[in-house]
């Protein structure tokens, strides 16, 4: 008995220090995988590890819409993964931050990878100042998709293959079918507005060998005679010869427009060919897909946008070479081609592209042959910030019929504006961060200075203090200092360069003040933010009250049961309201339109009409909060006295006069409550126009906590965000300071 329990002392032993000596000579490489490929990456993962024995690969999917936030989390805080997927326009971002490494050493000494086995869109895509910093990993293009059939019948047994036969066959295909004076058919959807239209509008300003950019990306481009021509034509297509439309016939689901002929042509990428195969099944053998045009016969420009991932390398892996071999390994062309039939993922490698399984996918030789002349934005951090500034000037051309050349001298001026990173320090500003540092010193010095408090048993001690340091140390930790950091960041020039670098830097004092108050898109998000406050606050308090009021008779049947379902939007999830009131919104199908076309009203394009978009969203934000102040009403009313209201019937007084004499003042105090309250959350106006118009249509719905937030988190302009917040954090404080007092002068 005794050798057994030895014997299996000493297997166990065994085992575990095999274990802990396997486990210490394993390399563990962390990945990191956005999306759909995060959850296929690890089969991919398994056959890396049975090529290199002790190699462990830990697999983490991110969600696409957490990705950002968390790679920035972690490079700021020192802790990436080893390999990264990062989209080819993310790039740009993490290069500024210093965070990438320099791959040219690795590809000199690889037999697997160099730059001519690349398209060189996508190659360039990670090139920045001659050195490379990401390996191309899945690619993806936008090409043209069109209806075989209506085409035909129009005259055309292929797809358009110029500017000039783009036109023709739009306007063919354009038609009001039913003679009801509304376009039936449209020839092509493209967009008409938005920070994205530059994707569809480079591909005529590249066509026409345009570019938005100087070479080294330091000088605006759009004045140049070439780019004013395409964006001429892109104005044509929607205003002079009417063959896309904009606004309401615009927003219809792709899919439905395709499989009708309501939409003949559109342009989209890789991923829409199993999506249409499925979705328009009934058509199948009447579409096909095509490389884009080109201006014109002589020209051999047919330039679209290209896209998809790259594989980096940050600079703080200490794993470098294995994550080396992992990129090398998800570069050959055999495993491009197996990573295809995995996620249908176009293959970043050309070799690739000729191998027999794509020998019966005809559609596949569009996208190959467009990958050859396809080309990326500007390699830089600031092109989020110019698409937003092309995406508002296009929706006034095209939408507003704006003057283009003198709409785009404002554009230029903008461009270049955002492209002078560096500011100058100013003396003014460090002068006023050393005075509020010593105007904190004094306030402190003063506290510490007061006299201890009386008690009933005479004077108490300091130790008073210890009780309540606990809390006041959560206070100063998360309250106090990102208050203070907060606000000595708006007085920097802090952005995404100097987030990596702290070296650049700059105290700028009260600069991002002056351009705050320079930029006109901060003014229309301040009037929209009045306009919020001032129609919306009213209006739910009104709704809220008289709700309250009705709920509180005691005649009412099922009264609970009316209380929550109206306190039921509160706790309703906003993006699940916001995708039902933007089908009730909807310009073709919406119920809201149908109701009012019944009573012989027009449709109304409620998300789309910069007249419309923010009482829609005010409304529909009434709806989803009313219920939370309908509560409180509530509660106020069931303090009110039963004894006042038994007096005033005793004394005649009819429910009129009850409401005014007794109601109404008794709640006063709820109603103050309920007042500073409702203004500071509308001030605080965000989460309705992010989710459902993004600011537009043309910035009729930005507010400036939306405004701040794309400041911050899309262009990475963190002290300008700042000083925004601070302008925000007064206006609420003294609209507070006002109500208090006009309340209390007015009621008490």
């Amino acid at each position: 008995m005794e050798r057994k329990i030895i014997r299996l002392v000493n297997i166990l032993t065994f085992t575990i220090l095999s274990t802990c000596f396997a486990l210490a000579n394993e390399t563990i490489l962390t990945v990191w995988a956005m999306g759909a490929e995060g959850r296929k990456l690890p089969e991919m993962a398994k056959r890396f590890e049975q090529e290199n024995p002790g190699v462990k690969v830990v697999v983490q999917p991110i969600p696409w819409g957490a990705a950002h936030e968390k790679l920035l989390t972690a490079v700021v805080g020192g802790i990436p993964p080893d390999v990264c997927q990062l989209g080819t326009t993310w790039m740009s971002e993490f290069y500024a931050m210093e965070a990438l490494e320099p791959l040219d050493e690795f590809i000199q000494n690889s037999k697997v990878i160099s730059k001519e086995k690349y398209f060189s869109g996508s190659w360039n895509t990670c090139v920045f100042n001659g050195k490379v910093y990401g390996i191309p990993w899945y690619v993806d293009t936008r090409i043209l998709f069109y209806r075989t059939d209506l085409l035909k019948s129009v005259g055309y047994d292929h797809p358009p293959r110029t500017w000039d036969e783009l036109i023709d066959a739009g306007k063919k295909l354009t038609k009001d079918l039913n003679n009801d004076g509304r376009i039936d058919r449209w020839a092509i959807n493209l967009p008409s507005g938005g920070s994205g239209i530059w994707t569809e509008l480079g591909f005529f300003v590249w066509q026409n060998d345009a570019e938005f950019l100087t070479e080294d990306n330091k000088k605006s481009l759009v004045l140049t005679p070439k780019f004013v021509e395409a964006v001429k034509f892109y104005y044509d297509i929607f205003n002079k010869h009417k063959i896309a439309p904009i606004g309401a016939q615009a927003d219809i689901d792709i899919f439905h427009a395709f499989r009708t002929g309501y939409f003949c042509m559109f342009v989209s990428g890789p991923w829409m060919i199993e999506l249409v195969s499925k979705e328009c099944a009934e058509i199948e053998g009447r579409w096909f897909v095509s490389p884009l045009w080109t201006k014109d016969k002589k020209s051999k420009k047919y330039t679209s946008f290209v896209g998809g991932c790259n594989l980096v390398i940050f600079k703080k892996s200490q794993r470098k070479d294995v994550a080396w071999k992992f990129i090398e390994f998800m570069s050959r062309p055999e495993n491009q081609v197996e990573w295809y039939k995995l996620t249908t993922d176009l293959p970043a490698i050309r070799s690739a592209w000729y191998h027999k399984y794509f020998d019966d996918k005809p559609m596949m030789k569009a996208f190959l042959k467009q990958l050859e002349d396809a080309k990326g934005p500007p390699n830089i951090p600031e092109w989020e910030q110019i698409a937003y500034v092309i995406g508002q000037k296009m929706e006034l051309i095209i939408r507003e019929n704006a003057p283009i050349e003198d709409t785009l001298r404002i554009l230029d001026k903008e461009i270049n504006t955002i492209l002078e990173k560096y500011i100058k320090p100013s003396r003014i500003g460090i002068l006023l961060l050393i005075g509020l540092i010593m105007l904190f010193v004094i306030i402190f010095l003063i506290f510490l200075r007061k006299p201890a408090a009386e008690t009933s048993f005479g004077r108490s001690s300091n130790i008073a203090y210890l009780f309540i340091l606990p809390a006041v140390c959560i206070l100063v930790v998360f309250l106090f200092i990102p208050i203070i950091a907060s606000f000595m960041l708006s007085l920097t020039n802090y952005d995404i360069y100097s987030i990596a670098n702290p070296q650049k830097l700059v105290f700028i004092g009260i600069e991002n003040y002056k351009l705050l108050v320079k930029d006109p898109v901060f003014w229309k998000s301040l009037r929209n933010t009045f306009l919020y406050v001032f129609l919306g606050v009213p209006l739910n308090i009104f709704i809220a009250l008289i709700v309250a009021l009705i709920l509180n008779e005691k005649f009412i049947k099922l009264r609970s049961f009316f209380r929550a379902g109206y306190f039921m939007p509160v706790i309703t999830s906003l993006v699940a309201v916001a995708v039902i009131w933007k089908w009730l919104y909807d310009p073709n199908f919406g119920l809201i339109n149908s109701i009012i076309t019944l009573i012989g009203l027009e449709p109304q394009d409620w998300l789309n009409s910069t007249r419309l978009a923010l009482p829609s969203l005010i409304l529909m934000a009434t709806w989803k909060n009313f219920g939370y102040n309908m509560v409180i009403f509530l509660a106020g009313l069931q303090a009110i006295p039963e004894s006042l209201y038994e007096a005033a019937a005793v004394d005649g007084a009819n429910k009129g006069q009850i409401v005014w004499h007794i109601t109404l003042p008794g709640l006063k105090p709820t109603t103050l409550f309920i007042t500073i309250t409702s203004v500071i959350g509308y001030f605080q106006f965000f989460a309705e126009p992010y989710i459902m118009t993004q600011g537009g249509p043309m910035n009729s719905t930005i507010s400036v906590v939306l405004y701040m937030y794309n400041q911050g988190f899309k262009f990475f302009k963190l002290g300008f965000s700042s000083a925004t917040a601070y302008v925000l954090f007064s206006i609420i404080f003294v609209f507070t300071l006002v109500q208090l007092r006009f309340q209390k002068t007015k009621f008490y």
